[in-house]
């Protein structure tokens, strides 16, 4: 998938897109919510100053998935609608030239990320850290965290894909940007394996473990992207390969043909499920914007910590 492996999670639907630390503890989280409705009411009233406040995006058909599910991943086109689409590219634009921009890395969000342009080439623009408020439009990115919300509870709903419980607390989001040339080698979003993919969270142990300690692992991946009436002989296109057909690992088997070419017509999402399907971005020859992100679940995995200076009872005579 395309996207950075440093983002940090992501909590909707708050108005200057303020995001919780990893693995909040559960009054943590009961804190976050008291008061929840006051910054919903304040990021719809920045929408309507924006010009923003139609209904969004709207709701997946049954039948779209059921397609998701057999197949694995979705392609959904004018998901965004057109107004909506030209401010969220115009955002990433504005926000592609601030301080927060960086250039993306392959490899493991754990410790192994490095940067290779032969296999990746593009830059990220994370949701969190925030970008600067000076930097184009808090009110368009407030409505985009209240989309991929409803979003994410949509999938959360369906008892056709059956999925795991996907914290809200650790949504990833974030801009990306392909400049002329820009590419995204075959790979898929997870290491392979039933119990492979966490990406552990808080202290580790050699570093005297955490009070608040877990572990994430990416579920769905989506994309959306921003350029409307993109240009087909500029490329680009995400090529999809069949569920469970993976390069690496099978020396001996030859490599099956991709099942899709994705054209990166602004306003379309697709949806990946993030350890089946793997996907390449072609070459573009066009400079292009998109959004990329992860559902993720969250497995409590507290590390017993070893500083025992908080915990000492000293004994008074």
């Amino acid at each position: 998938m395309c996207g950075s492996r440093l983002f940090a999670p992501l909590l909707a639907a708050c108005t200057h897109a303020f995001l919780l630390p990893s693995a909040p503890s559960q009054i943590h989280r009961a804190q976050v919510n008291h008061g929840y409705g006051h910054r919903v009411v304040a990021a719809t009233a920045m929408m309507e100053v924006a010009g923003l406040s139609d209904r969004g995006p709207r709701s997946l058909r049954q039948s779209e998935l059921q397609l998701f599910d057999d197949q694995r991943y979705l392609v959904v086109k004018d998901w965004l609608s057109a107004p909506q689409t030209d401010h969220l590219q115009a955002d990433a634009i504005a926000v592609g030239t601030s301080s927060s921009a960086f250039d993306c890395c392959v490899g493991s969000r754990d410790g192994g990320a490095r940067l290779d342009h032969t296999v990746r080439r593009s830059r990220a623009c994370p949701f969190y850290p925030p970008p600067p408020n000076a930097a184009g439009s808090v009110a368009v990115r407030s409505r985009l965290i209240q989309d991929v919300q409803k979003l994410r509870m949509q999938l959360q709903a369906s008892a056709i894909i059956a999925l795991p419980y996907l914290e809200p607390f650790e949504t990833e989001l974030s801009y990306l940007l392909y400049p002329i040339g820009g590419h995204y080698h075959r790979h898929l979003d997870i290491a392979r394996g039933r119990d492979s993919g966490w990406t552990p969270q808080g202290r580790k142990a050699s570093e005297g473990g955490s009070f608040c300690g877990g572990r994430t692992r990416r579920v769905v991946s989506f994309i959306l992207y921003l350029n409307r009436k993109w240009d087909g002989a500029n490329g680009g296109n995400l090529r999809v390969y069949a569920a469970h057909e993976f390069s690496t690992g099978a020396a001996h088997k030859p490599a099956a043909p991709h099942v899709e070419d994705v054209v990166p017509e602004g306003g379309t999402l697709v949806l990946i499920m993030s350890g089946d399907v793997e996907h390449m971005v072609r070459e573009t020859r066009a400079e292009r914007q998109c959004i990329v992100g992860w559902f993720n679940e969250y497995r409590e995995e507290r590390i017993a910590d070893r500083d025992t200076f908080g915990t000492h009872t000293w004994s008074v005579s």
